[in-house]
């Protein structure tokens, strides 16, 4: 029925008592498949459920089971067990707990619902997510190769798939998937490495930065050399050099005030004159 439960008017809160909430995997995916958001941030996996704040304590309660998850892989010696985090939605009504932290994720989540029988479509966003943090916890996020699968699949998951959706995304191929995999990468985690500690290693690596700025597809400012800092590159489009939006879409091909593209490499567009 249309509406059945926006469209609700009366509600008997007497009849929910913190006594009633007693969580246990099978609970908990279905509730996962029914509030929960596999997305990203920055092209950073993160997990997250939320409900209106009414529903706090029952979050409380996920939040202290999530954390008890028991930690199934244990290559990475030092990861600790997820780090739940809690904020209000921008409409001040839901209140949204996550984890952002690759090791947990991977560590002790990931696996506890590789393990569940998943029921609806959730599945189909979890499982490309899964590949996106696998990206992520081993380093082919910070190849090329890698950093590109990743935005594939943050474009493809959640909305883009849906019937609904006019402007339909294609998801990455088993090929694709399994070239980036098959990757020789510059450097290899290791059991005392956490996540932190090789996104820092990758990062010595390129210490040369390079940004190339594109309005409508049309490159900004004819010059031999590209823009260095994200700073330089946002104040050459009218921002703040505090302002973060170079940084978060650089090779993603998100637009930033509706007509400017960032990259770290020259592209290939054919020019609107």
């Amino acid at each position: 029925m249309k509406n059945m439960n926006s469209g609700r008017t009366s509600y008997n809160y007497s009849l929910i008592t913190k006594d009633l909430v007693e969580i246990n995997p099978y609970w908990l995916l279905g509730f996962i498949e029914g509030e929960g958001t596999f997305g990203f941030k920055n092209l950073s996996p993160c997990f997250q459920l939320g409900l209106h704040i009414r529903n706090r304590y029952l979050l409380q309660q996920i939040s202290l089971y999530l954390q008890t998850l028991p930690k199934t892989f244990t290559f990475t010696i030092n990861s600790k067990p997820p780090r739940i985090s809690n904020a209000l939605h921008t409409n001040a009504t839901i209140s949204v707990i996550s984890i952002q932290n690759v090791d947990a994720l991977y560590d002790y989540l990931l696996f506890f619902l590789l393990n569940m029988p998943f029921q609806s479509r959730k599945a189909v966003d979890f499982y490309f997510w899964s590949i996106a943090l696998h990206l992520n916890k081993f380093g082919h996020f910070y190849v090329t190769e890698g950093f590109q699968l990743a935005v594939e699949i943050a474009k493809y998951i959640n909305k883009a798939r849906y019937s609904t959706n006019e402007n339909k995304v294609n998801p990455p191929t088993i090929n694709t998937i399994n070239n980036v995999l098959q990757l020789d990468l510059p450097i290899k985690l290791t059991g005392e490495m956490l996540h932190i500690d090789l996104a820092r290693s990758y990062s010595r690596l390129n210490k040369e930065r390079k940004i190339w700025i594109y309005d409508k597809n049309k490159l900004l400012l004819r010059s031999t050399e590209p823009f260095t800092s994200y700073g330089d590159a946002m104040v050459a489009i009218g921002y703040s050099r505090n302002s973060t939006a170079a940084r978060r879409t650089i090779n993603t091909g998100k637009l930033v005030g509706g007509r400017y593209t960032f990259f770290s490499k020259l592209q290939n567009f054919k020019e609107n004159n």
